[in-house]
Formats: structure tokens, sequence, C-alpha cells
């Protein structure tokens, strides 16, 4: 999801921050939700009686109080460092009060040092293990600190204490769906709407995840419905205008778009996507038209020509995009990101040498760094310059250790020189580095698979299925190898029929459930399915030939014959297997024939 969580948008009913004030947007799953934080105050945690004034206090309660005030006299004016030592004064004069602990991890984390913050928040468990706001901002500060299947724990826990919380099932919805959960992830947000069936939000939140399954129909059905609940609801009109753009349907997302611009004249985003759908249909002078009204919106800022450029790119207008990044190179603020996106733009037009140019010029330390120079490499092994290759990615592991597509790209590299043991080894050194990364562990399943290395296929993506349980690719990958090697084919069926589930219109997904029918000996059930998957992936070799294999089986000798001469002209290493199954079923034609 892309990432689904990065872009979750308003609707959440919001909780209270800890101190009155929400707390900074990009650290908490929380606020990216738009909504989090903890309620209550100092007074009200301690105990269900009213504050004591500082008179009435023991001495040390009475200072500790007293720093707290001061505290909140800081926050007032977003003093955030006088409120920490405040806080860190309250709290050694009052090292029993789990809200004051609570307070101050909420002020670290406001000031982005998550480390702290989870250290206080913790000692506020220590004292209150029932307090569900501690376990809120635990659970936020876990995502923000990258520990998802933490932060899980932690929802999952609030619901222990109080299974009606709707907020923290939306949460955990959203973290199911960032691991590719998706079918956990709608079935938490169905429990949702089964005890609020017009939650807006939570149906918003389905649509979204139908549409990371590719169930387009579902979706628009959940953003109708948001719809006919709230028909200024932005967001859904978005994402429903991008269902429509998916099935090319361009009249209605048009339309769309126009709705956002009745509502919100100065919406950008709404004139850019107008613009992009006209750029796509060839009305040239119209996009150009929109393109300028963006400009004018956005102050013909960095920004706004950025935006164009990378819609100029999606559409293969190539110089057109590298005009518009161009124009931003003048903020120094946008000039990394600006020099990433032109060498993107000059290397899918073909002007390899320059867009090498662009990624060296990417400054080191900034976030486009990493990618850059794994495009670098990448260039400079297409232009036969493996050693600097090299060197750049080796570079990289030193620079960036803890960035899988580091491993996942030098590993491309090796196997595209047929050097699998050194594929395999810095893959391995990856899993060693970073074993809570799926998409390793994945990689290197891929890799014994393509050495016919079964058992080691199978070991590794167990492994990535440990960590993503409902990953449909994965479970895919498994079921397919188990079907192909004839294998466990009820097992086989059911982690397939898992993946169509999260899947249901992709071609692999279903020529794999086909091929477990073939194998199984149910031939018409395995035409069917065969069938269906190509007519998604007409041009994919393997897929062909699993359907003609099936025809075969069936006695439809001419068609088959047919798809295995198509094979032949697709890409396929097995060309001289196909060419043994064309002479074989030619003989059998001709001893038809006579």
């Amino acid at each position: 999801m892309p990432a689904i969580l990065a872009s979750l948008l308003p609707g959440l009913p919001r909780r209270r921050g800890l101190t009155g004030l929400l707390l900074p947007v990009a650290l908490t799953l929380a606020l990216l939700l738009n909504g989090a934080g903890c309620a209550s105050l100092l007074g009200a945690a301690r105990s269900q009686e009213p504050a004591s004034s500082p008179e009435e206090l023991d001495p040390p309660q009475g200072q500790a109080y007293y720093h707290y005030l001061k505290a909140q006299q800081h926050l007032l004016h977003d003093d955030l460092e006088a409120a920490a030592r405040e806080y860190e004064e309250a709290v050694k004069l009052d090292p029993n009060s789990s809200q004051l602990e609570l307070e101050l991890a909420a002020v670290y984390q406001r000031q982005g040092d998550l480390t702290k913050a989870l250290a206080h928040v913790e000692k506020a468990l220590k004292l209150d293990p029932k307090n569900q706001d501690a376990h809120f901002l635990l659970a936020g500060l876990q995502v923000g600190l990258n520990k998802l299947k933490e932060a899980i724990a932690e929802y999952e826990h609030i619901l222990v204490l109080d299974a009606e919380n709707l907020e923290a099932r939306l949460f955990l919805a959203a973290l199911y769906a960032q691991q590719k959960r998706f079918p956990k992830a709608v079935r938490t947000i169905q429990e949702v709407l089964a005890r609020k069936p017009q939650h807006l939000v939570a149906h918003y939140y389905l649509g979204r995840f139908y549409l990371e399954m590719n169930q387009v129909d579902r979706a628009k059905q959940s953003f109708n419905r948001v719809l006919s609940m709230d028909p200024q609801f932005i967001p859904a009109i978005f994402e429903l205008a991008g269902a429509y753009e998916r099935e090319k349907q361009y009249s209605r997302a048009l339309n769309l778009y126009r709705r956002v611009i009745k509502l919100q004249p100065q919406n950008s985003r709404a004139w850019a996507n107008l613009g992009r759908i006209h750029l796509f249909l060839r009305h040239y002078s119209e996009a150009g038209r929109i393109f300028r009204r963006v400009k004018a919106l956005e102050k013909n800022d960095a920004q706004a020509f950025i935006q164009i450029g990378a819609i100029y790119l999606e559409q293969k207008y190539f110089q057109e995009a590298i005009q518009e990044f161009r124009r931003a190179l003048d903020n120094p603020r946008f000039q990394d990101q600006v020099r990433y996106y032109i060498g993107l733009a000059l290397e899918e037009k073909g002007d390899l040498e320059a867009a090498v140019r662009e990624y060296q010029s990417v400054g080191r330390g900034t976030d486009f760094y990493v990618p850059a120079r794994l495009r670098l490499a990448y260039l400079c092994f297409q232009l036969e310059k493996k050693e600097l290759a090299r060197r750049h990615l080796d570079d990289l592991k030193t620079y960036a250790p803890d960035r899988e597509e580091v491993y996942l790209t030098i590993s491309y590299l090796y196997e595209e020189e047929g050097l699998w043991h050194r594929s395999l080894a810095v893959l391995q050194e990856g899993v060693d580095k970073l074993p809570k990364s799926a998409e390793l562990f994945s990689r290197l399943a891929s890799v014994y698979e393509k050495q016919k290395n079964q058992e080691g296929a199978v070991r590794y993506i167990k492994k990535a299925l440990e960590l993503e349980p409902d990953n449909p690719d994965f479970l895919n990958f498994l079921g397919y190898i188990y079907a192909d090697a004839g294998i466990n084919l009820d097992e086989a069926e059911q982690l397939i029929k898992a993946a169509l589930r999260a899947k249901p219109e992709s071609g692999h997904i279903i020529d794999s459930l086909g091929w477990v029918y073939y194998k199984k000996g149910r031939y018409d059930k395995a035409v069917e399915e065969l069938e269906r998957a190509y007519r998604i992936l007409s041009h994919d070799a393997t897929v062909a030939e699993h359907l003609a294999d099936a025809y075969v089986k069936v006695n439809r000798l001419r068609e088959a014959l047919k798809l295995y001469r198509r094979a032949m002209t697709l890409e396929s290493p097995e060309t001289l297997r196909l060419r043994q199954k064309i002479r074989e079923l030619e003989i059998r034609l001709r001893e038809q024939s006579l």
C-alpha cells in the first residue's frame, strides 16, 4: 500500500491529546489517521476525585504539581524543550504518577525523540497496566519506530481491555493492510461496521482495502456508500474517480474531479488530475490550459512544477516532464528530488549517460540518495560498467545497511550475470541484517525456485509467510510450488484460494488454481480456470502452455497446438520443451487424420 497508512485521510473521531494539543502528524499511526493521542490531564488520571490544590498535597507532590503547571504554560507557547524540563522535574518529585510519565512521553514524541518517549510510556504502563491512553501512545510510537508487529499487539491488547473500541479496530485494520494482510484488514473493518453500520470512515477504509485487493466493484460500492452518507466527503470522491480511471471510464472520472472543483475551486490536486486525463486523451490544448491553472493555484512554486512534471512522466511525455522538473531546480529544497526525477525521465527516454549524470548529482544524506544510487548502479550495469556498479552497491551497503532494496538490487544484478551463488549470498546477508524483511525472504525463495531447489524455495517462502501470513503473492508462490511438484495438492489448493480471495482478478493466481486442478486430474475445471487466466494474461508463455496442456487432456488437440505455437513466439526459457510438445502433438494429429 504504496502505502496504505501514509495516505489514510481525515475522518476519525478525534481523541484529545494528553495536553489538549494534537501530537505531530508524521510520528504515530494515530495521526496518520488524523485522530490520535490520549485523553486527560494530570488530576483526572490520578484518581476519580477532583484534583487537589498544591496546598492540600504532600510537599513533593505539591512541587510536582507546580512543575506540571509550568509545563502546561510552556506548552501553550509551543516551547517543547522547556515543557519537557518541567515534566522531568515533576516526574522526579512524583515517581508514582503514571499520568506524568505519559504526558512527558507525549512531549518527547512531539519533539521527535521517539526513543525517550517510548521509555516514559513504558514506565507509565508499569505504574498503570490498564491505561488505554498509554497503550494508544505506545502503539503510535511503535509505528513511528517501524515496529509494526509490536504496534499490532498493542492495539489487539487495547481490544482485550475494551472490545468496543472502534478506534483501535480502525488502526489495527490499517496496520494489517500495510502488511498486505488485506483479508484480515477487511474482516477487522467489517467488525467495526457490525457495531456501527453507518461508520463513514470505516466504509471509506474498506473501499481503500478493496482497491488494494483489485476488487474494484466492491471498492466502488464502498465509496458510493460513503458519498450517500456525506456527498461532500472529498477523499471518497477522489478514490471513486481513481477506480473509474482503472476501468478506463474517463468521462465518469472527469465528472467526479469536476465535482471536487465545484466544492473546492482551489483544489489543485483535482485540477491536476483533470489535466492528466485530458493529456492521456490527447486533448492537449485543454490539458495545457488546466496545467496553467494548477501553476497559478500553486503560485508557480517548485511543487507545482514537480507535480506537473510527474504527470507528464507518467504519461511518457519525457521532454515535457524534464522541462517542468528543470523549472523547479532553482529551489534548493527540492533540487535532489528534481534531479532524481529528471534521471528517471532521461532513463525512460533512453538517454542513459545523461541519466547517470543526474543520479550522480543527488546529494548524499538526502531522502533521494539511496534510490538514485540504486538506479545509478543499475545503469552502470546496463552500460557494461559492472565493476563500477558493484562499487556503488558496496558503498550503499555501508551507507544504508538497513535498506532492503539495496540487497534486492545487488541480488538482481548478480542474477542477471548468472552468478546465482553470489545472489543467494547477498540475500542471506540481507536477512541476517533485516530478519523481519518478508520481501528478502520471498526473494530468497524465488532465487532457490529458479535454481530448481524446491526445498530451499519452500523453506524461505514459509519464513516470509511467518512475517506476512496473509500476503497473497506469498500464498500463491507456495501453492504453485506444491502444485508444480505434484505434492500437497489439497494444501496447495487452499493456499491459492486464500490468495485469490485477496486478489480475485490476478491472472497469475488464477493460473495457479487451474494448474492445481490439472495436477489433481480435474481437467474440465482446469480448462475453465486456465481459460480465465489466459484471457487476462494472453502474452504469458507459461499460462498459454498450461492451457495447452489442459486442452490436450480434454482432447482439444488443435486448440492445444495453436497455443503451443503461440507460446513459442512469446518470451520463454522453455522453448526446447515446447518444441518437443509441438512435435508430439503434430504426430498425434497426423495419426488421427489417417
